[in-house]
């Protein structure tokens, strides 16, 4: 960039003027630095937000979030990018975000087949998937499958690369890469164990998205943990541009096409109004980096390559105000204008953020001094920001404005038919400001899609699962936060660290079973496998050749549902003590009969072992140290 344009840019900054509230307190949370988005849908996905019970068609730029769900329906399948993680959801597949952020990424199985594939695992970041039958939490990088039986307690896990483990109700499962086990109840003590299957049509499918990932041409501009790079590829071309550096320009677009304008508006907490992109390359140029327009075209400039962008629901700059609504003349409420922010401007969040994210969210999505970031951020926090003008490159850019009526923003409506027509006189006034002061309504989060033509069963979509670590509360209807969306309109109240923080007291409304930290925990791969009948197989060794999975072979009816009455049976009744006196003045060992008078039972005391003797492993127990 010439020093003459940098200097502008760089003094626009400074003068940045919007008006915030005051930001004292540091006792809420950043939003996440990264979502979910769907990448392919092949057949009908039905889709849940966060905080709803309504299912609705998914659109594929939608950002997934925490407390979002997805149906697959017969024949159907969908992969979604997290981070640098890829999760493909099979067919009848019913899955669900229990929670996400920068470190976290937890995800509910009720039932059906997802294939994960992890290319990297930061410090202290962590990936669990939560089974009706157990939790399994990948500890390093790699490729993973995960089958849940939809009307028995039996998950099979096939580790093609990696490292994982399963945990259930006092028992620990370590698994490694060429494993592939299938589980019986959530003690994990019944279990098969089979070599790699043969891949069938779901896994050729995965290894050819994944190959796609791989290969991708944008891979040596961006970082894989951009979400939607790969779409890049297929819609566009890298260029380099003098001092702006590489710059990717879309291909077949209208003439008149400007960024932010195919496409609509749509609620998302804790982020407020996110722009939802109809183009299938839309994602990451709506949500990362800056706009440029240079050559008479419209082109899209990366954050730096080798650090993790951070997630933004839409990066362009509002524009409202009494006297700019009174010069435009609009059917549905006052008009609402933005345009895209350039290189070096910086973003000014809508919703409450530390000194931290503020910076991270700008210095990750574009080059720009770190000394100007703060000091944009002191008058962010403190509300000290003046209103003036702002010198932003892309708003005298010709058509880079654009505006709708209310109505059309707040009910998600498309944005390219019902933009309002403006010339430069007009799109070069009004007010800026970095927040849409708009009240949400229920169209806003459910968004405009139509309703689901494919939903799961309510027993699908609710079933218990086993989860390592507790998930946060789940997100409240709309209905319920609507009163508060409308004290502060267009500004999603901030999460505070006390309500976003995971509980025990939040699971049994989630259908989550948490395991608790179990010091004693038995290492199951090293105790052997109790068989069906309840007899422990006589030492830890395994077969040196293993028979493949045959995924033909289902497993056998209700063998999940007999070993969790078992387990459940055994933790009810209470511990048999010789010496200790029994319930209703029985003595120890004393034989009586049943209350109708018959014959005596045999040895209360003796009957209990000899079921213990049947259920309890024979092989030695390692705990977990």
């Amino acid at each position: 960039m010439p020093n003459s344009s940098r200097a502008l840019a760089l003094t626009g900054v400074l003068l940045f003027s919007l008006c915030v509230t005051p930001i004292a307190r540091a006792d809420y949370e950043d939003p996440p630095g990264r979502v979910a988005r769907l990448n392919d849908i092949l057949g009908e996905v039905s889709y849940s937000p966060a905080g709803e019970d309504d299912w609705i068609g998914i659109q594929r730029n939608r950002p997934l979030i925490r407390g979002d769900r997805l149906w697959t329906d017969r024949d159907a399948r969908a992969e979604f990018q997290v981070g640098n993680a890829a999760i493909r959801l099979g067919p009848d597949t019913s899955f669900g975000i229990l929670n996400l952020n920068d470190d976290v990424a937890q995800l509910r199985l009720t039932q059906g087949t997802i294939n994960l594939r992890v290319r990297r695992i930061y410090p202290g970041q962590t990936y669990e998937v939560a089974t009706p039958t157990l939790a399994f939490v990948i500890n390093r990088a790699g490729r993973y499958r995960i089958d849940v039986d939809p009307y028995d307690d039996v998950t099979t896990i096939v580790v093609w690369e990696g490292a994982g483990v399963a945990y259930g109700d006092d028992g620990r499962f370590a698994l490694r890469a060429g494993d592939t086990v299938r589980f019986y109840g959530t003690d994990l003590r019944d279990y098969e164990m089979y070599g790699l299957p043969r891949p069938d049509d779901f896994d050729l499918y995965s290894l050819e998205r994944d190959q796609r990932l791989d290969r991708s041409v944008s891979l040596r501009y961006v970082d894989d943990d951009m979400v939607g790079y790969s779409d890049l590829d297929d819609y566009g071309d890298w260029r380099q541009v003098g001092r702006l550096g590489v710059v990717w320009f879309p291909r077949r677009v209208d003439n008149d096409w400007a960024p932010y304008r195919d496409g609509h508006w749509a609620w998302q907490e804790p982020w407020g109004w996110t722009w939802i992109d109809d183009a299938p390359w839309g994602f990451a140029p709506s949500h990362y980096g800056r706009w440029v327009h240079v050559s008479n075209r419209w082109g899209w400039i990366p954050g730096p390559r080798n650090v993790r962008p951070v997630y933004s629901p839409a990066l362009v700059a509002f524009i409202g105000g009494s006297g700019w609504s009174r010069s435009i003349s609009s059917v549905g409420g006052s008009p609402i204008g933005w345009f895209p922010l350039g290189p070096r401007e910086i973003y000014v969040p809508s919703y409450r953020v530390s000194r931290d994210y503020f910076t991270r969210v700008n210095a990750n999505n574009t080059v720009v001094n770190n000394t100007t970031i703060t000091n944009v951020y002191n008058n962010y926090s403190s509300g000290d920001i003046n209103i003036s003008q702002v010198n932003y490159v892309n708003r005298r850019v010709a058509g880079a404005v654009i505006a709708v009526p209310t109505d059309v923003f707040v009910n998600a409506r498309p944005v390219r038919t019902a933009r309002i027509r403006l010339d430069s006189k007009t799109a070069d006034s009004g007010e800026i400001t970095h927040v849409a002061a708009v009240v949400p309504s229920a169209r806003s989060v459910l968004d405009s899609g139509t309703g689901a033509k494919v939903r799961p069963s309510r027993e699908a979509a609710e079933r218990q699962v086993t989860a390592r670590h507790a998930p946060p509360p789940a997100q409240t209807p709309f209905a319920a936060r609507e009163p508060q969306l409308k004290r502060k309109p267009g500004q999603a109240p901030e999460t505070s660290v006390a309500e976003s923080a995971p509980t025990r007291e939040v699971t049994a409304t989630r259908k989550v079973r948490v395991i608790d930290e179990q010091r004693s925990a038995v290492d199951v791969r090293a105790a052997g496998t109790r068989s069906a009948d309840g007899k422990t197989a006589a030492g830890a060794g395994e077969p040196a050749q293993l028979q493949p999975l045959d995924r033909s072979v289902k497993p056998g009816k209700g063998r999940g549902r007999d070993q969790k009455e078992k387990q459940a049976q055994r933790q009810v009744e209470p511990e048999c003590d010789p010496e200790a006196p029994q319930q209703n003045g029985h003595q120890p060992h004393e034989k009586r009969g049943d209350r109708t008078g018959n014959a005596p039972a045999k040895d209360v005391c003796k009957n209990r072992d000899d079921e213990v003797a049947e259920d309890v492993p024979t092989a030695p127990r390692e705990d977990n140290k």
